[in-house]
């Protein structure tokens, strides 16, 4: 009996003990958490703005150029770039072309940023302009070319600028450009005239078109007199001769 007595009370100490015994025993060291997991669940967190932040447009730099990349030889040169003259010029110069012949649009895309628009006269049957960047505007010439072939009609296509207004501060320019377009180069008059207004960035380096938007002259929408052309000074003789 005093055996099984014994016994028990062993037992009861033991049980008694091990609990504070424990806690001076040397623990496992805890396995670390991963970031971005909870401790308890250890399930990955949700953070809600991590998808959001993922999509932003990096900067500084803007949306990455998507364009397929071009061999050296085919790249224009930044020359077109160099004044607002220039760049202008450039423009006027890529959409013109002979029947035979297409818009130069590799020179387009040389003036024109990567995100660059533009925005034609909205139709009477639209509810909302039509925003373009050089390829979509490139599909649209090609579509509208080839229907007028099969019309038929003329394809070729002269615009130039006979007007300008500009204004600018630091790297931006907004232009006012009149400009009238012709069937040949040696017709009398245009068969439409209007104004392009041309936005544009200079980067320290170049000048880039960021935005042409263009209205056509109408008979309920004619171009105002500050945007034509103005008769030449004429200079008298006698007034050279004294300067």
């Amino acid at each position: 009996m005093k055996t099984g007595f014994a016994a028990a009370g062993a037992l009861v100490f033991a049980a008694s003990v091990s609990p504070l015994a424990a806690q001076f025993m040397p623990q496992p060291s805890p396995v670390p958490i991963p970031p971005g997991v909870t401790p308890i669940a250890r399930q990955k967190l949700h953070d809600p703005n991590a998808e959001q932040e993922a999509s932003q447009i990096p900067t500084p730099g803007g949306l990455p150029d998507r364009r397929p990349a071009r061999p050296a030889a085919a790249r224009p040169s930044d020359a077109d770039g160099s004044s607002v003259d220039a760049i202008l010029a450039a423009l006027y110069a890529s959409v013109s072309h002979e029947a035979a012949g297409t818009p130069n649009w590799e020179r387009m895309r040389g003036i024109f940023l990567q995100v660059g628009m533009l925005i034609p006269p909205k139709t009477p049957r639209s509810d909302m302009f039509t925003v373009l960047d050089v390829d979509m505007f490139e599909q649209r010439v090609r579509e509208s070319t080839a229907a007028a072939k099969a019309k038929g009609e003329p394809t070729s296509f002269f615009e130039r600028e006979i007007a300008r207004r500009t204004d600018c501060y630091g790297n931006v320019c907004q232009v006012f450009s009149t400009y009238e377009s012709r069937r040949a180069t040696t017709d009398e008059k245009p068969f439409v005239r209007g104004i392009n207004s041309i936005q544009l960035v200079n980067d320290g380096v170049r000048w880039w078109i960021a935005s042409v938007a263009w209205d056509t002259e109408r008979a309920d929408n004619p171009i105002p007199a500050q945007y034509l052309p103005k008769e030449p000074v004429v200079v008298p003789p006698e007034y050279l001769k004294k300067n």
